[in-house]
């Protein structure tokens, strides 16, 4: 403990102007309650976004795995495709890669 007190009293951290309190460690300003709600805003706006890339992931392995329409999610594990299913995310892989490489 007599280093961290030797350390803090070199870098100036026991100095403080007169009159001025020194802040804890938990003391806050209200500066950051509006953070705090956008905060809680940006947290349920990506539940929403979450919970629709679930729904689209869905979609797909429906749609490529087992030619239907629907969102639940299902495990590609029991598809008809055969030796053809390794095909689905070769061909998925590429289309994410042109995606990224000329849509950013």
């Amino acid at each position: 403990m007599r280093l961290g007190k030797t350390i803090a009293r070199a870098l100036g951290r026991n100095k403080h102007e007169e009159g001025q309190e020194r802040l804890g460690g938990f003391t806050t300003t209200r500066e950051v309650i509006p953070i705090t709600f956008l905060a809680v805003g940006i947290g349920i706006f990506s539940v929403f976004v979450a919970l629709a890339l679930l729904r689209l992931i869905g979609i797909f392995t429906n749609l490529f795995f087992y030619q239907g329409w629907g969102t639940t999610m299902v495990s590609p594990g029991g598809n008809q495709l055969g030796r053809m299913e390794v095909f689905v995310p070769l061909v998925g892989g590429l289309i994410v890669g042109l995606m990224a490489r000329y849509g950013s």
